[in-house]
């Protein structure tokens, strides 16, 4: 209903009355200017200046605009699977047995893997993150069986995603797949995984659910070792 150079506009008092008004549009609809400037501690005179502001010629053209005023349609929102809520304590006994945690995504998943490195390391976990997507070609076959490999993809198609949990099981270690497709192949090769829920249309624009699972993995292996060492 304002646009930022309205909102630019408006000095102290009248920006209680915006604050006010986009937090509680359906109650303004019943209030008369009296009652809405008592709520909010105000003159009737800085409500006046406001909607003057604001484009409105009274409160009465304000209130009939808030009532004409479209619902805000609703957002489907990213969400972890319960499932994966529920696995995270078995996952988290994987982690705390683990000597070297890996990490490696590609795009976005990469910064998200580095992330995720990084706040193991701080609690005292030896972490490596992965930059590159080839995989690595060594004269002598490595022992990884200490090694968990956590590979972060929305879709789990990505060739080199896949390329990486081929190599590093091929060679002892385990996988953890952190993928918003539950069927995806990286699911399915993967020892270990962390579903979560993103549609369609955000699958590019929010990471929100990794961040969650990646934190809450670290809050609860933490939580097991402390038991262990119990």
């Amino acid at each position: 209903m304002f646009s930022y150079e309205q909102v630019q506009s408006l000095n102290r008092l009248e920006l209680l009355v915006y604050k006010y008004v986009i937090s509680h549009p359906k109650a303004i609809r019943q209030m008369t200017i009296r009652e809405l400037a008592a709520q909010i501690h105000v003159s009737t005179t800085t409500i006046f200046r406001f909607l003057k502001k604001t484009g409105y010629t009274g409160f009465s053209e304000f209130k009939y605009a808030l009532k004409q005023r479209p619902a805000a349609a609703k957002v489907a929102l990213p969400s972890v699977q319960p499932a994966a809520t529920n696995q995270l304590a078995a996952v988290a006994q994987v982690v705390s047995t683990a000597t070297t945690l890996i990490f490696f995504g590609v795009g976005t998943s990469a910064a998200l893997a580095q992330y995720g490195a990084q706040v193991f390391a701080r609690h005292d976990f030896y972490t490596l993150t992965i930059t590159a997507s080839v995989t690595p070609r060594l004269c002598a076959r490595p022992d990884l069986t200490d090694t968990l490999l956590i590979l972060l993809s929305v879709s789990g198609e990505t060739a080199a995603v896949l390329r990486q949990a081929e190599y590093y099981k091929q060679n002892g270690a385990l996988v953890l797949a952190l993928t918003a497709n539950a069927n995806s192949t990286l699911a399915q090769i993967a020892d270990l995984k962390l579903c979560y829920t993103l549609p369609q249309e955000q699958q590019l624009l929010t990471q929100l659910p990794v961040l969650y699972l990646l934190e809450q993995l670290l809050l609860t292996t933490s939580q097991t070792n402390q038991v262990l060492v119990k």
